[in-house]
């Protein structure tokens, strides 16, 4: 019965070779179309009810050269516009972010006049210069200073009343404005009546120039021998105009010679201090901290205020009176500086105890570890998370992009290694490695079919049906909407054209054996009883059993499986029923020596 239904098929491919033969044709153009619409895929993400429910992000990792590690942070800013990548991971937005001194004191908890003080510290070092007394009174008398529970062990609670008192001084020097006796009074903390005596004097220079400070000075002595009440009536009265602070400051100091006798000891230091301060802030003096430790010295408490104090407060006063706002640091070079040079400095060692510098030096292992992970000897890399679909047009988008922002920043060669990075890189180059593996196998095949039968028309014909067999298998899988995964169509492509070629072989050899006793129209059908069986043997258990396995397994293999039985299939098909016409067609080119032949 078998012997039947394959001669029935050779007869049939003998009458109708002419319609096989062009339908063949238009097969083999019609795949060759169909198989370029094929679908491939670069990457394989088998499908499970795990990734169904919780879709797996994509991790690409940019590997750049060390010299191009500045220009990674403009690559970071415009990847942080995209809202599908979920997180950036590089040296230049953890570790060795820059930061401001107001984003580190947020970042690491730590206060913000302290960050400051270390900011100036890690640029200038202990060196202290370039203050001047105003500043250093502005800082060491706002409540950012004197409230601060970091700073309260350096100065005692009267010391602090002086230095809110003395900020007030140096305010009312250099706001210009307007005050009566009485606020002056208050202010400095002198009796109002000497204050009073200063205001007349100077509201009664004011007077044509036949009154000169002499004449009223001396009218004032004079006033001192009478009676106190009468004392407390004149400088009682009410002085219609109020004048700056240094109006009032100069006046003290054209009249000082000539009042010191009105004052006692402790005045006479205040009204000194007073002309000492006022002078070094009209002429903006530059002060030391042995400048500023002399100006001090008279005050109560002065002698908490040693060399060292008065650097650290003349070292923080610099770093809190300085714009800030454009400098920055690297998060790691700052933490390396503290847990070097700061922790290690005793000017330092109240602000630090045991477990803070324990912790300290764990975190900077943890930071030399990190860093470590992020920059090598030559090379960085970058971690970027995607939350794309792969290979999607917006990921084939997004990776044109990336290439064109990385080749304009980049100076030296960049790798980008990830799944979704690989399927890009591959997509671009494999239709054309395709085409090179396709000529090469076919080529190594040629080779095999002319040293079988020293015939190139035979061979041609054999690369033919086979290579339409490897398109007939992408076309099914394009009217499928099947995708085709790269490696399966390779490495299918391969496996066709060396096993189905030997099946090709196998028929082609029967029909030149047969063809040397029968007549063309007599040895197809006997053709098709001698080599049907042995080719459907072999065929079949190759078709049976990948497509079986392939059912049962996931993943590449199972790609790779299904793939290579719809080809197998495909090819049988052409070896059986397209073949033999062509066969028959081309006999006389395939039968060279016809006395071997019956016609």
């Amino acid at each position: 019965m078998f012997d039947n239904i394959v001669s029935s098929i050779g007869r049939f491919s003998y009458k109708h070779r002419k319609i096989i033969a062009i339908l063949g044709i238009i097969l083999f153009l019609a795949v060759v179309y169909l198989q370029s619409q094929a679908m491939v895929e670069y990457s394989y993400a088998e499908d499970s009810l795990v990734t169904d429910i919780f879709p797996q992000d994509d991790t690409l990792v940019i590997v750049y050269n060390n010299k191009d590690e500045k220009a990674i942070s403009s690559l970071i800013e415009k990847l942080e516009q995209d809202e599908r990548v979920t997180s950036i991971q590089a040296y230049a937005n953890t570790l060795g972010m820059e930061l401001s001194p107001s984003e580190l004191a947020d970042m690491l908890g730590i206060d913000v006049v302290f960050l400051n003080t270390l900011f100036y510290i890690y640029d200038n070092g202990m060196q202290a210069s370039g203050m001047t007394f105003t500043d250093f009174i502005t800082f060491i008398s706002s409540d950012a200073f004197l409230e601060n529970e970091m700073f309260a062990g350096m100065i005692t609670d009267d010391y602090k009343s002086q230095l809110t008192q003395l900020g007030g001084l140096v305010e009312a020097l250099t706001n210009g404005h307007r005050y009566s006796a009485d606020e002056v009074a208050s202010m400095f903390g002198i009796d109002a009546r000497t204050i009073k005596i200063i205001y007349y004097i100077k509201h009664l220079t004011d007077f044509p120039n036949n009154y000169t400070p002499g004449h009223i000075l001396g009218s004032m002595y004079d006033l001192f021998g009478m009676d106190t009440e009468l004392l407390d009536i004149i400088f009682q009265t009410e002085i219609d105009n109020k004048i700056t602070f240094n109006e009032f400051v100069d006046t003290i100091s054209k009249i000082y010679p000539m009042i010191s006798g009105l004052l006692d000891e402790e005045q006479a230091t205040q009204f000194s201090s007073l002309m000492t301060i006022a002078d070094s802030i009209k002429n903006n003096d530059v002060l030391e901290p042995s400048d500023i430790a002399e100006m001090f010295s008279s005050m109560e408490g002065a002698e908490m205020l040693n060399d060292d104090t008065i650097t650290l407060l003349y070292i923080m006063s610099r770093g809190n009176t300085m714009d800030y706002s454009d400098k920055k640091i690297a998060l790691y070079d700052f933490f390396m500086f503290i847990s070097e040079e700061v922790i290690s400095n005793e000017s330092f060692s109240s602000f630090f105890d045991g477990d803070v510098a324990d912790q300290i030096e764990s975190a900077k292992v943890q930071m030399l570890e990190g860093k470590e992970q992020l920059i090598g000897p030559e090379h960085s890399r970058m971690v970027v998370t995607l939350s794309y679909v792969p290979e999607s047009p917006e990921i084939n988008e997004f990776y044109v992009n990336l290439t064109e922002t990385l080749d304009s920043l980049m100076s030296k060669d960049y790798y980008l290694v990830g799944s979704t990075a690989m399927s890009y890189e591959v997509s671009l180059t494999f239709d054309s490695e395709f085409l090179v593996i396709t000529l090469v196998t076919i080529l190594v095949v040629m080779v095999v079919v002319l040293l079988t039968f020293r015939n190139i028309p035979i061979s041609l014909l054999l690369i033919c049906v086979i290579e339409c067999a490897v398109f007939a298998m992408m076309s099914v899988m394009a009217i499928t909407n099947s995708p085709m995964f790269f490696i399966a169509v390779i490495l299918v492509q391969c496996i066709l054209m060396g096993t189905m070629i030997d099946y090709a072989i196998l028929f082609t050899t029967y029909y030149i054996e047969v063809r040397k006793k029968f007549s063309v129209e007599e040895a197809l059908p006997e053709v098709m009883k001698q080599s049907t069986y042995a080719i459907l043997t072999s065929s079949l258990i190759l078709v049976l059993v990948t497509f079986i396995c392939g059912l049962n397994m996931s993943g590449t293999v199972a790609a790779i499986l299904q793939t290579l039985s719809i080809g197998a299939a495909c090819a049988i098909l052409l070896i059986l029923f397209v073949l033999p016409s062509f066969l028959v067609l081309f006999d006389k080119v395939i039968i060279k020596n016809k006395t071997e032949s019956i016609e």
